[in-house]
Parts: structure tokens; sequence; C-alpha cells
């Protein structure tokens, strides 16, 4: 972008600085038509067309748009779970975003996935794709609100961020990374919560679950009542051959 089109003129200027003191990076059309309350529907319309081809504001979706840093004229410091808060408001933020949110993913994932209730979506902003994975209702559940930027955000929490792997990836990769972070988590996870968000889903999720709890040493007792007299059979990936009568599971070495 050539600099001659960066430039902000001291009444631009003011106008985003006043969009950050009172929203911060993230704003809505409504908002900013609060803010400027003098201007009129077509002067407004006008002046964020022209903030946003000068690379100042960069639309998420329709009404919502980013504020580029005033210093580096970037957006990098747009939170991701915010931005797919805001493309499906009805959703949980899951998977490694929630674990790299609650400490337990190192790698910045290069995608956010959620949880809805609605039709599944995809999106792509600023190099970073969102997935939307569509659930039950009654799998609406299992998610702190946390203010992230001092915006509201729904995150999983760490056990049903787990489940929710287990329930829609169902590679051997995937198995993996959930005994890994059941091990590293040993001390966080709370094995009666666990156990009543698991209750949500399919008793083949069950049974994985049940078994990798044992596999990484956490207390497996509150799950395996509800399966202890459950007939059936599951496998943990589809090359498992070996038998576990506890949780009538077909695993492999691991």
């Amino acid at each position: 972008m050539k600099m001659k089109k960066t430039i902000l003129s001291k009444k631009d200027l003011e106008i985003l600085e006043k969009i950050i003191a009172h929203y911060g990076n993230i704003v809505g059309f409504d908002q900013i038509e609060s803010l400027l309350a003098d201007y009129s529907y077509y002067e407004l319309n006008q002046r964020i067309k022209f903030l946003v081809q000068r690379g100042w504001l960069i639309r998420i979706k329709r009404g919502f748009y980013a504020v580029a840093s005033l210093e580096s004229h970037s957006f990098a410091n747009i939170s991701p779970l915010i931005v797919s808060q805001i493309f499906v408001p009805d959703s949980y933020v899951s998977f490694e975003s929630a674990l790299s949110y609650h400490g337990l993913f190192d790698q910045l994932p290069n995608r956010v996935t959620a949880v809805t209730p609605v039709k599944s979506k995809k999106y792509r902003f600023q190099n970073l794709d969102y997935q939307f994975v569509k659930a039950r209702p009654k799998m609406m559940t299992g998610f702190e609100e946390v203010s992230i930027e001092g915006r509201k955000v729904k995150v999983a929490e760490i056990e049903k961020a787990l489940l929710d792997f287990l329930h829609f990836r169902k590679d051997t990769y995937t198995v993996d990374l959930v005994l890994e972070k059941l091990r590293e988590a040993k001390n966080e996870i709370d094995p009666v919560k666990l156990a009543t968000y698991a209750r949500l889903y399919p008793i083949t999720i069950q049974r994985r679950l049940g078994f990798l709890l044992d596999v990484a040493g956490i207390s497996s007792g509150e799950l395996y009542k509800s399966l202890k007299k459950r007939s059936g059979f599951a496998r943990l990936t589809k090359n498992s051959n070996i038998f576990s009568a506890k949780w009538r599971l077909y695993y492999e070495d691991r």
C-alpha cells in the first residue's frame, strides 16, 4: 500500500481515535453511527467507505469492522477469538484455540474452530480460516464467557474442548493429541465435570474417553457408572484390534 493512501487527515484520525476509545479495535456500524451523530446516513457511509479504501477499516462481515493499529497500520492486534464470535454469535470457540487460551497448545493455530447449533459455515479473515461445526442444541454447554479486549467471548472449558476433538475429528492424530492433553492437564481436569459433559455425546465417544482417561491416569469411575451395563462396542481408531472388556472398546497400543 502506498504511503499517500495511508496518511490520515486530522478529522479521520479523530474519528478512529474516538472509535478505539469507546469500542476498541472492533466496531459495529451502529456504534460508529452513534459516535458520529452529526453525520447524515450518506455522509457516514461515505466516510466508512473512504476509511476502508485507505486500509484503516476492514470489513469483517456486514455491519462490523476492524480498526487498524494507528501506530503500525496493521490488524495484527485483533484477537481471532473475537472475530470468531462476531462471525457467528451463537457459538463457542473450541479445539486448538480453546486449548491455546487455557495454555495447553503452544503452536499458533492456523484456523479457529467453533461449535454452533446452526448450519456449519466457513470464513476467512486476515489469512486465517474460521470454521463452525454444527452440534445438537443440548451440546451447547461447557463453555465460559470471558472478556478479551473488552468484548465477551465464549470459550470451551478444557473438558469440553477435548470432547469436541473426539466427537468431530476421528483420526489417530486426534486420539494421540487428546491423550497428550489429558496427561498435561491431569491436575486441572475435573473428572465429574468431564463425565457430565461426556453424557451429552454418543456412547462411542464416552467409551473412547473412558479408555483414554485410564491410560492418562485420571479417574474414570464417574463415567464408567453410566456405561458398565451398556451393550455394544466401539473402536478407538480404525486400526484398533485389542479389546478392552471394561470399556467394550477395541484399541491399539499407544
